[in-house]
């Protein structure tokens, strides 16, 4: 009987796919935050592609956040990319209660 090696990572690949449903959630989230309930985008970057357009805010969050993940995804063995999921997994699950707080803000008036 063969036993399964454990990881000596902390983060593996299901990692990045919950921070593709983080990324998405915000990226939604903000979206009908903005456009239904005329709620200001807080990240400097976005708020000009926001203003725009729709499409131009998808495009622009897309691809700042792709790439970036792509490379983590690649290396996830070295060190620099563990640290790097570790702080973006903590900063999209911080946005994504943000976005929970403002959600029930909003259905409770």
């Amino acid at each position: 009987m063969r036993l399964k090696q454990q990881s000596k990572w902390v983060f593996e690949k299901r990692h990045i796919k919950i921070l593709l449903m983080l990324i998405s959630l915000d990226l939604v989230a903000t979206l009908v935050w903005f456009y239904f309930f005329d709620i200001p985008e807080l990240n400097p970057i976005l708020i000009g592609p926001i203003n725009k357009s729709p499409i131009n805010f998808v495009i622009t969050k897309l691809l700042m956040s792709l790439p970036s993940i792509w490379l983590l995804f690649r290396f996830i063995e070295k060190r620099v990319s563990q640290i790097g999921i570790g702080i973006l997994l903590g900063s999209y699950i911080s946005v994504s209660i943000f976005h929970y707080f403002i959600f029930i803000k909003l259905i409770t008036g």
